[in-house]
């Protein structure tokens, strides 16, 4: 499978020499001495392709002599008049590519002072990829700002196009010894990056099935969250947390300082399954819900609780369908004896409420009607139904 590493070229000053300094790159096994990491980098990872990114003054002319291609004056006037154009650099692509050891791409971007800079160099870094594409990154060279639209860019490949950034380099020149420069791995940031995204998915939809190959990677029974999020979405409490508690007990340290600093927060978020009884489970979801402002089940999780704890109060199992239902008919029919003024009590609303949401019809009820007519009004009613109907 074809990999690609980006890497940038920056502008050295002509009072420090007009190029990099030539340096010995430690990684690890190996030692590779270069004066452009990137070339080195590239080598090292046996990179098919080396996509590098600069200004119309970096130090092209610099880069052209590294992999061993002539330079001439027109291309050196150009890095010093800060004119450098893509044609040119076409051009020098075209040369270098003919050697056939590796296929370069030469790609001018705008200084990126500006969003829309910005956002050009994020598209040059990200163009031609397509999804499971194999790409590192190299933020050491180029202008400051550069590193963080390097790893903006990394991000937009995995979560836009899809593509695979297998590792992010910088060489660390400043913490150089006897002329040995250290390399070193941000891959720790491409997972932080995809935990944060986990936790935004389940804030906003609360599915923590999310999270689910992550834990599976730091050696812990990520299948288990995966499974119970599953049961949860239809609704299967009593199984999720079935589910929940099989992945607590077996949940040990996770391999990385990643892991460990998430997994208190995701235990927050699943400690619905920490109620006593089945109707408490439901509507700590039913109010979960709520919050998300996921109104199907938050109406659903919620009528469910009130069936579920009608059950309970006979001592009979929470899951039997029968009993169930005999439950059911007994909250309707207290609510049919509550029926005054032309208004009918909170769970007579709630179960209408919860089958007009679930089917996306007009109600018959002119209460659920108005109900659903205004977000704020139904979102007022449910949490006032919640307080009042819910166990606690």
């Amino acid at each position: 499978m074809k990999t690609t590493l980006i890497t940038f070229l920056g502008k050295v000053p002509a009072s420090r020499g007009s190029s990099y300094q030539k340096t010995s790159y430690d990684f690890g096994n190996t030692q590779r001495e270069s004066a452009f990491f990137g070339s080195a980098l590239a080598d090292e990872m046996r990179a098919d392709v080396l996509r590098v990114l600069g200004t119309a003054g970096s130090m092209w002319d610099v880069l052209a002599l590294e992999l061993h291609e002539h330079t001439d004056e027109a291309l050196e006037q150009a890095v010093k008049s800060d004119s450098v154009t893509q044609p040119i650099l076409d051009a020098l692509e075209i040369a270098l590519n003919s050697n056939g050891k590796r296929h370069y791409q030469l790609r001018l971007i705008p200084y990126g002072y500006d969003e829309d800079a910005q956002v050009k160099t994020m598209e040059s870094m990200a163009s031609g990829f397509q999804r499971d594409d194999i790409v590192s990154i190299d933020i050491t060279h180029g202008l400051r700002h550069l590193p963080m639209l390097g790893l903006l860019s990394a991000f937009y490949l995995q979560a836009v196009v899809r593509a695979t950034v297998a590792s992010v380099y910088y060489a660390a020149f400043d913490l150089a010894e006897n002329g040995v420069t250290p390399v070193v791995k941000l891959n720790g940031l491409l997972r932080i990056y995809e935990w944060l995204r986990g936790m935004e998915q389940f804030n906003k939809d609360g599915d923590y099935g999310a999270f689910g190959p992550l834990l599976t990677r730091e050696g812990l029974p990520g299948k288990l969250l995966t499974d119970a999020a599953y049961l949860e979405r239809i609704k299967n409490a009593s199984e999720a947390r079935r589910k929940l508690d099989t992945f607590a007990a077996n949940t040990k340290q996770p391999t990385t300082a990643t892991g460990a600093m998430f997994l208190p927060e995701l235990t927050k978020r699943i400690a619905w399954r920490n109620g006593r009884m089945q109707s408490e489970w439901e509507a700590s979801l039913a109010r979960e819900y709520l919050q998300r402002r996921d109104y199907v089940r938050a109406a659903e999780f919620a009528y469910e609780s009130l069936v579920t704890e009608q059950v309970e109060k006979t001592g009979g199992d929470d899951n039997n369908f029968d009993l169930r239902h005999s439950a059911d008919e007994t909250l309707f029919e207290i609510a049919k004896r509550e029926y005054k003024g032309g208004k009918h009590n909170e769970f007579w609303l709630l179960k209408n409420l919860r089958n007009t949401l679930a089917h996306g019809t007009r109600s018959d009820s002119s209460e659920v009607s108005a109900l659903t007519a205004d977000e704020t009004r139904l979102s007022t009613w449910l949490k006032s139904a919640f307080e009042k109907l819910l166990p606690k």
